[in-house]
């Protein structure tokens, strides 16, 4: 075969191949550069049920290439830890055993988190990642949130054995720490951002944050968290309260005398759009450097067109504030990472 022929042949194989690799790695990021933006001034890309997504991510931390927050849900009721989306008493989830790529999936809680722990390594210098941690049950009597984080971080052998550690997670007491040497601390993450912003995107490369979202069977999760950081407890994860339809402020019922250890809110899309989550509530909280993560399943409508579903993203930054937004449609081009103006 001529060498031309060859040459032609090689490029029409490889070809769409790396201009496919090119655009995916564009995918997330509209400005080159965020590390000098707080975490509150921008926003990231999310992913919904991400673990559950067998066959659109072959493994968990695949989805780390198009988005910066991955999901888990937590299954405790047997005092055990479950990752699936609606059988308590199964592990049915992209999360290899151990972690390790090519081992059998449907794993645990702590083969999930071997998962992003060798992401973690196996990254240097990576853009932060966000952990949303559903607990879809709560935390059990052998399922607390100190055996949470031991299981993340080892903290009863200063971290010997860590999946990750607790130097490499960005946790409610770092963002409490009134100065770089951290000799002193405000009393709760409220208390911090009412004194002090969220660390840029560069102080937090290489960081993973964990954050406890309310469950569909119970919605004590973040709460038990709350009074476990409150108590000394717990110390790797911040609690965020998911918000439906309400006028008011729901976070001291919620939470009672633990409501400054809230400093994340996670909202449906539609509530805001329609108005059922007023604009004037949400910018009491963005108003004070808190988080908002949105849910927004199809920003891109039915057909994932990129360029509706890019408009979309800045409008919920522009009208609500949207620090991250989790979607079904991670893979498809839309998802982006952006300042907010």
């Amino acid at each position: 075969m001529p060498t031309s022929k060859c040459l032609s042949l090689v490029l029409a194989a490889v070809l769409p191949a790396c201009l496919a690799g090119a655009a995916q790695a564009q995918t997330r990021a509209e400005t080159s550069d965020l590390d000098r933006y707080p975490l509150d001034r921008v926003q990231l890309a999310g992913s919904h049920n991400t673990y559950d997504k067998k066959d659109v991510y072959e493994y968990l931390s695949d989805a780390l290439r198009d988005v910066q927050m991955i999901e888990v849900d937590a299954w405790t009721n047997l005092g055990s830890w479950r990752v699936s989306h609606s059988n308590p008493l199964a592990n049915i989830n992209n999360c290899p055993k151990g972690g390790q790529p090519g081992n059998d999936r449907n794993q645990d809680l702590r083969s999930c988190l071997d998962t992003i722990a060798s992401y973690h390594r196996n990254t240097p210098g990576h853009p932060l990642v966000l952990v949303k941690l559903e607990m879809k049950n709560g935390f059990g009597t052998s399922t607390q949130p100190a055996d949470l984080d031991e299981m993340i971080a080892n903290l009863s052998e200063n971290g010997l054995r860590a999946r990750i550690p607790e130097s490499d997670i960005f946790t409610p007491l770092k963002l409490m720490c009134r100065d770089s040497a951290c000799g002193s601390r405000y009393a709760t993450p409220a208390e911090a951002l009412a004194n002090k912003p969220w660390p840029t995107l560069g102080e937090l490369r290489g960081k993973v944050m964990f954050l406890i979202v309310p469950g569909t069977v119970s919605d004590s999760g973040p709460r038990d968290y709350a009074a476990a950081l409150a108590s000394g407890k717990a110390r790797l994860a911040f609690p965020m309260l998911i918000v439906k339809d309400t006028t008011t402020d729901p976070t001291a019922g919620y939470y009672g005398g633990n409501a400054g250890w809230n400093v994340a809110y996670d909202v449906q899309a539609g509530r805001l759009d329609s108005g059922a989550i007023p604009r004037s509530l949400v910018q009491s909280w963005t108003g004070r450097r808190f988080l908002l993560s949105v849910n927004d399943d199809k920003p891109g409508g039915d057909g994932a067109d990129v360029a509706t579903g890019r408009a979309r993203l800045h409008q919920l930054a522009r009208d609500y504030h949207a620090n991250l937004v989790n979607t079904d449609q991670e893979h498809t081009g839309i998802p982006a990472s952006f300042a907010i103006p």
